[in-house]
């Protein structure tokens, strides 16, 4: 299976970016417009590497090295997760946690970090543990966030976010996503996300 996966992501490297997010001449044609092709050779690298480590994640938890695999699907495929900067570090059959550097992109005008975050940061982790718990086979969708702010974060801050369930059934789940300062161990937000598990579904690539 890991041969097979290499084999094709390496026949869809075309058209992937480095790791500082500058897009390789694979992506554009001679006129400078996006490719097509290119757009649709990367996306489905991306889709191999998530889909090789979310398979082992189903039943133990994932090595340094597997993780890594989604943190590289996540910016050759160009999502939310590589806008805003998050970086997995472990995930597993119940728990999926990662961490966010607060930056300036990250705040709102009155220099704390913008709710916004928070929910996006619950609705990408809790969405890939409800995918891993479902078997990392059918897709699943989120049908409600509720995030609550505690206390703020600052530019500089460290949060790690991290998914446990607390309800995990054949066609829906939810899952509590609490958001820690990294240094202080306080929670500063707390999301709880419900999904949904689409039957016969196939991502769309």
């Amino acid at each position: 299976m890991t041969d097979e996966f290499e084999q094709k992501a390496g026949q869809a490297g075309a058209g992937t970016r480095d790791g500082v997010g500058q897009a390789d001449a694979g992506t554009q044609d001679s006129v400078g417009q996006a490719d097509p092709q290119a757009a649709k050779k990367t996306k489905m690298k991306a889709l191999m590497l998530f889909q090789e480590a979310a398979s082992v994640a189903v039943n133990e938890d994932l090595s340094p090295e597997m993780v890594e695999k989604i943190n590289e699907s996540n910016y050759s495929g160009l999502n939310l997760d590589s806008h805003l900067g998050v970086k997995y570090v472990a995930a597993g059959p119940k728990l999926v946690s990662v961490r966010l550097e607060v930056g300036d992109e990250h705040l709102q005008p009155w220099g704390v970090t913008h709710g916004g975050v928070y929910a996006a940061l619950g609705e990408s982790v809790g969405s890939v543990a409800s995918y891993i718990a479902a078997g990392a086979g059918p897709a699943v969708m989120g049908t409600s966030n509720h995030t609550d702010f505690l206390r703020p974060s600052k530019k500089g801050d460290v949060i790690v976010t991290t998914a446990t369930p607390e309800h995990i059934g054949r066609t829906t789940q939810l899952w509590r996503i609490e958001h820690r300062n990294e240094v202080t161990g306080k929670l500063v937000a707390l999301t709880h996300l419900k999904t949904a598990v689409i039957a016969d579904s196939k991502p769309n690539f």
